[in-house]
């Protein structure tokens, strides 16, 4: 549980109307009461038959033969899909590396991760489907497999691919870097290893395809979170025109945290399914094969150097970087590596700032998007080299980091690699987070502990949330002799549609499906106080259909971007819909247009006469012949806002890669049980700003949630493989997902520093606790065990490690 700090005394913006008002969630009620549609849930077309996969059970392995004859003789099995089959069908997805592997849904001749697809079988149910893959008859030459992201670029490592395991690399240097590092008083020096841990929704992937051969097109039904840049790529892929691939996704989905982006593989394998087998194919994703097959976020090596002065100035940062993407690098990878590039000084006022960035393959499932996507790794590297350079110059870590902030008068603020941040109170957080947590109360108990020979230690993260991801930032991949040849990508947009009907209720419809993130509550919001009525009079429709939805490259529910570019297009279409209202009414009231005032469902004219809304709606529909000669008949607008500087990348590798820049700041207090490794958590605090609040319990809530995601990978969870490359942890038995009992109590509380860049001034918000609680843990668990001479450079810390690290500590073997 988590203690909220009263929003009325949080609150620096006094918000009129429904924006602002902690407004119950209407998603919920259906969804309390169990009537919420999910994928298993839908029988969209007649005659379904059911796919199930056969994987692979080893890390890495030639593919002699696979004989599947047997299979094929069976009553309930109308068709067998192979690699090769595919290979006939289709050609690999496209993705935007240096060495680009080909990348099919099933393996073609080599099995390259424990789980990858090998065979599929559309059978008349899923159990049919499941009990003939025994019969499919598969040899295998083993190979030997790499797992580690460092090892993989040894000569004599096994090799996954024919180009070798390094699938891209870059250098990248911004600013006076050599300089930095000359003029430094002190250089910090260290290598922090971040482990894989994954999302693990409460909904499983879920596709249904359905092809029709007297059109050559499909229509596909999925709990994907696009449709963005994928839906061109499967197109693509398959040799279709995006019209003739049409995806639609339910508006409701069973979580994501980014994994589901990953379905797309299997939207294409299952299309192409559904081609052989002239029937529709519905495939449902076990638990097991979610853990070992879907994605997660990159393992990742990152060596680290910091130049600091003796005044405890920042002067510069240089990385080394090693992406693990598994055997696969698929699109949109390496985004994990580089969508983070505009804020990689984070909240730190410096302007040197370069590194090596390397996207490795390894015998591990391809990785993809996780919650906080490539900031969390970097910032657990970044936040404990920042404790590093405060101790180098005996400062404490709480004003080493104000010392070093972008102070609030240097807004919009340019980092040295392209990002313009809107608008922030670093310093104005971390004070108020240091008030709740009582800090200077906290050091005195510190320092008491430790006579007492007990490990209590602090820890403090500042972290810059981007949302709204530019698109472009998938070019700087690429080397700039080799973008020329290609078309400049860049964009961050939403496209809303909103009616009003005859009786006067409202439509408004969103290009996003989201996942739990109250879509439809904030923009029903936010469409009342336009229009003037009751949220409770506006349908808000989410989900997704590329054939009849308004959407882009860069539409769907990823990167926090609702709050960002959603909110905008729902508050621009209501300006444009509540004008045309004001029009008519005007025509009716006799009154000038800009005199005319919506609320309560009426619309007042100068001289306190009034008509209501349900009248002005039904002259637009019932009598256009008095409507203004440029106002057609009904109320209906299609309004796509865009970032105006999500611009392509530069010459130089310079981009504004996310639209809008929240942050916040955690401080965390611990306990280290010497007897058995135990971390308790004493006290949590964060302070988050995400510009203007919509709704503050939709935003408490998606914090906290990523609080205990990030705290759940620094503490627990771990997708951990063997020397063999066998995923040790494919159920819940050996994945430990930590429950409300394990979750630790936080007190939160938020500024509002409204962004200049979107018309209600709000920001994305859903990734900031998980981008910041790992090296906040970390951080304190490192300052806990100080006195034991231990630094804490990976995770997760789990409890027989810290016990393992004390037990070396203390018999003087060696330490992490």
């Amino acid at each position: 549980m988590s203690e909220m700090v009263d929003q009325e005394e949080a609150s620096d913006t006094d918000n009129a109307g429904m924006v602002g008002d902690a407004f119950g969630r209407r998603e919920d009620d259906r969804l309390v009461r169990g009537e919420g549609k999910y994928m298993d849930d839908f029988d969209p077309v007649s005659n379904l038959h059911h796919l199930a996969f056969l994987r692979s059970p080893l890390a890495h392995g030639e593919i002699e033969s696979i004989d599947t004859s047997a299979t094929e003789q069976r009553d309930d099995v109308v068709c067998v899909l192979t690699g090769a089959d595919l290979v006939e069908r289709m050609d690999p997805f496209a993705v935007g590396v240096q060495n680009p592997p080909e990348y099919y849904p099933l393996a073609v001749n080599k099995v390259r991760y424990d789980g990858e697809p090998v065979a599929a079988v559309v059978a008349t149910s899923k159990y049919a489907a499941k009990d003939a893959l025994e019969s499919i008859d598969v040899k295998y030459n083993r190979l030997d497999p790499v797992t580690d992201e460092l090892e993989a670029l040894k000569d004599e490592a096994p090799q996954l691919h024919e180009g070798g395991n390094l699938a891209n690399e870059r250098t990248l240097e911004y600013g006076p870097i050599d300089e930095a590092f000359e003029k430094a008083d002190h250089v910090v020096e260290s290598e922090f290893e971040f482990p894989r841990y994954t999302s693990a929704p409460m909904e499983t992937y879920g596709v249904i395809a359905d092809y029709d051969h007297s059109a050559d097109a499909a229509t596909v039904w999925s709990n994907f979170q696009g449709p963005f840049t994928m839906h061109p790529v499967v197109a693509g892929a398959l040799g279709m025109s995006q019209n003739d691939l049409q995806f639609k996704v339910p508006s409701d989905n069973g979580g994501s945290f980014g994994v589901k982006a990953h379905i797309y593989p299997y939207i294409a394998a299952i299309v192409v399914a559904s081609e052989e087998a002239g029937v529709p194919v519905k495939w449902i994703e076990s638990r097991r094969e979610h853990l070992q097959a879907s994605a997660c976020h990159t393992d990742r090596t990152q060596r680290m150097r910091g130049a600091v002065s003796d005044d405890g100035q920042i002067l510069g940062v240089w990385v080394e970087l090693y992406d693990n993407f598994g055997a696969y690098v698929r699109a949109p990878e390496p985004g994990n590596t580089f969508r983070p590039l505009a804020n990689y000084v984070n909240t730190y006022d410096f302007n040197a700032f370069g590194g090596e960035f390397y996207a490795v393959e390894t015998n591990k499932c391809p990785a993809g998007l996780n919650r906080g996507y490539g900031c969390h790794q970097y910032y657990f590297g970044l936040e404990r080299l920042v404790d590093q350079m405060a101790d180098v110059v005996d400062m404490d870590p709480t004003e080493f980091r104000k010392r070093n902030f972008i102070d609030a008068d240097e807004f919009p603020y340019e980092t040295p690699t392209g990002g313009e941040y809107d608008s922030g109170r670093y310093a104005d957080a971390l004070e108020r987070a240091k008030e709740l947590f009582d800090y200077e109360s906290y050091l005195e108990r510190r320092e008491q502990a430790r006579e007492e020979g007990r490990y209590v230690g602090i820890g403090c993260s500042a972290i810059i949330d981007p949302s709204a991801s530019n698109m472009g930032y998938v070019s700087v991949a690429i080397p700039p002799e080799e973008r020329e040849k290609g078309y400049p990508k860049s964009g961050a947009v939403s496209s809303v549609t909103m009616m009003v009907q005859p009786d006067a209720s409202i439509v408004v419809e969103l290009d996003s499906a989201p996942s739990g993130q109250g879509h439809e509550t904030t923009a029903s919001q936010i469409a009342a106080d336009e229009l003037g009525v009751k949220p409770e009079a506006i349908n808000v429709i989410s989900g997704m259909d590329t054939n009849e939805k308004a959407w882009s490259v860069s539409s769907g529910s990823y990167s926090s971007r609702f709050a960002s570019v959603g909110h905008s297009a729902v508050k621009k279409a209501g300006e444009q819909i509540s004008s045309q209202m004001q029009r008519i009414a005007g025509e009716i009231l006799d009154a000038p247009a800009d005199e005319i005032e919506l609320a309560d469902g009426r619309a007042y004219g100068p001289n306190e006469e009034s008509i209501s809304i349900r009248q002005i709606a039904g002259t637009a529909h019932w009598n256009p012949a008095v409507l203004p000669d440029d106002i057609q008949p009904g109320l209906r607008t299609q309004y796509t806002f865009s970032m105006e500087d999500s611009t392509p990348i530069d010459k130089n590798d310079r981009i504004n890669s996310s639209g809008t820049y929240g942050y916040g700041v955690q401080l965390i207090a611990v306990e280290v049980d010497a007897t058995t490794g135990e971390i308790d958590v004493l006290d949590y605090v964060a302070v988050h700003d995400c510009g203007t609040i919509v709704n503050p319990q939709i935003v408490d809530g998606q914090v906290e949630g990523g609080i205990f995601h990030g705290f759940a990978g620094a503490l627990y969870e771990e997708l951990e493989y063997d020397s063999s490359g066998t995923l040790q942890a494919d159920t819940f038995m050996d994945y430990a997902v930590p429950t409300a009992k394990e979750a630790p109590d936080v007190t939160m509380d938020h500024l509002e520093t409204p962004s200049p860049k979107t018309p209600l001034g709000s920001k994305g918000t859903g990734e900031a606790g998980t981008e910041g609680a790992p090296a906040v843990i970390a951080n304190a668990v490192d300052d806990a065990l100080e006195p034991a001479g231990i630094e804490i450079t990976s995770l997760p810390l789990k409890p027989e490690r810290i016990w393992t690290l004390l037990n070396e500590s203390a018999t003087g073997g060696s330490a992490d």
